[in-house]
């Protein structure tokens, strides 16, 4: 009798077990996942990297910059320099919650890649820097805290800083892992990650003028166009270039570039500080004329197709960020190698032997050319809108409203958006307005 109720009891023990594992989760959401591997969360943080750099930061860019103009609608108030801060809502918005948020994730993970941190870390200290040099300043301490509700604006000048020593920390993560190697999916193209953090980390000394530590960094940066960091795009809706989605999928006619300052310079209304016969080839790859108004180039093989890559750090960029930073520290010949670095490559690059003769210019007749070669080479992106501002718009680009080549008068900044003035009673008052420069942008 005692074996028989030892084995019912046994037997209901077994059934209880197996019943519970039969169905343990049934009530859980399996679409309610508390944090995605961090080998998912890098090519989000990729996409908004990519979205930061080409898509609606960069076309403000370009029209206070006066490479492209506003041609409809909203564009036009952006042409007049009467942006509404409810514009800049989106911008500001998914720099923090899909980029910042989600490198702090995977920074956070412990289970994380050493080379996924690294990329992660040159991610946020990217968009950190980028966020201080267009608003001011900006939360960076008490930023993305769950917890926080309020987070207080710390200085521009030490979020960059802490931008520019997150990417180093990335660096000496990422080793010589490729950009090819697929972290995150095939978004990006390029050399190394080591190659690309180094040329942001000198972008972001030169806006801080810190020249040495500019010229210490782009020593390391991208050695070569064909190591580019650049963003990858197709044919599908979804996948094309950020500008050609906008001027041709999503607002026709908004963005054109009749009457900028680029145009006449590359069509030879305007004189160019160093004469370059080849100016029409770039104008042909960027533009297009369109009867009485010039359009991006959004034909297969234009600057702006569908399957156009955007730069996000390029060997370009690097050469004149050494050009200018050995200019600003006496070094003119280190300079003029520099600046003649880049005709070397115009020419390869347009197939053009004579298009894009040497400089042999010296003092600011030298610097000019540099500054001016940048402002060219890098027309719809947004590292030229910072480029105008802290050199206090030292090649003379014309205000679009006036005339006038004055810095006093050019757009400074990025306004502070609408939905953080609505939410975070810390935000600077009284508010910037669009023509106050940022404290470190605002002296050369």
């Amino acid at each position: 009798m005692k074996i028989k109720k030892i084995y019912y009891i046994l037997f209901a023990s077994l059934l209880l077990v197996n019943c519970e594992s039969y169905t343990e989760g049934l009530n859980d959401d399996p679409n309610a996942f508390i944090v995605a591997a961090s080998d998912l969360l890098i090519g989000q943080a990729q996409l908004t990297l990519i979205q930061h750099m080409g898509s609606n930061n960069a076309r403000y860019g370009a029209v206070f910059s006066n490479q492209m103009s506003g041609g409809d609608r909203q564009y036009l108030t952006l042409n007049t320099y009467s942006p509404n801060r409810g514009n800049y809502n989106d911008m500001w918005g998914d720099a923090y919650t899909q980029g910042i948020k989600n490198t702090r994730l995977i920074l956070a993970d412990k289970t994380a890649g050493v080379t996924v941190a690294g990329v992660a870390e040159i991610i946020q200290g990217t968009l950190f820097a980028d966020m201080a040099a267009l608003y001011g300043d900006i939360p960076y301490t008490e930023a993305v805290d769950s917890e926080i509700e309020n987070p207080i604006y710390d200085s521009q000048a030490s979020v960059i800083t802490a931008g520019i020593s997150t990417i180093v920390s990335g660096i000496n993560k990422v080793s010589t892992s490729s950009v090819a190697a697929g972290y995150g999916g095939n978004r990006l193209a390029g050399g190394t990650w080591a190659e690309a953090g180094n040329t942001l980390a000198a972008r972001y000394s030169l806006i801080k003028g810190d020249y040495t530590g500019a010229i210490n960094f782009a020593n390391k940066g991208v050695s070569s166009t064909a190591n580019d960091l650049v963003s990858q795009h197709g044919t599908s809706l979804d996948n094309r270039n950020l500008y050609y989605q906008f001027a041709i999928d999503e607002r026709q006619d908004y963005l054109v570039a009749t009457d900028a300052h680029s145009v006449n310079l590359l069509s030879g209304v305007a004189e160019r500080a160093l004469e370059t016969p080849g100016s029409s080839l770039m104008f042909d790859s960027y533009f297009l004329n369109d009867g009485a108004r010039v359009i991006l180039n959004t034909n297969n093989g234009g600057r702006f197709s569908q399957t156009s890559p955007m730069k996000i750090a390029s060997y370009v960029e690097n050469q004149l960020i050494l050009a200018e930073a050995k200019f600003k520290t006496g070094d003119e010949a280190g300079a003029l190698k520099h600046l003649n670095n880049v005709r070397a490559d115009l020419r390869v690059q347009y197939d053009s032997a004579d298009g894009f003769p040497d400089s042999d210019a010296s003092g600011n007749v030298l610097l000019k050319q540099i500054l001016e070669e940048k402002y060219l080479t890098l027309i719809g992106e947004l590292v030229t809108f910072h480029d105008l501002r802290r050199t206090r718009n030292f090649i003379g680009v014309p205000n679009k409203t006036t005339g006038s080549t004055g810095a006093s008068d050019f757009p400074q900044r990025f306004l502070y958006p609408q939905s953080e003035i609505d939410t975070n009673e810390n935000i600077p008052n009284p508010l910037p307005e669009f023509f106050t420069p940022t404290a470190l942008l605002g002296s050369y």
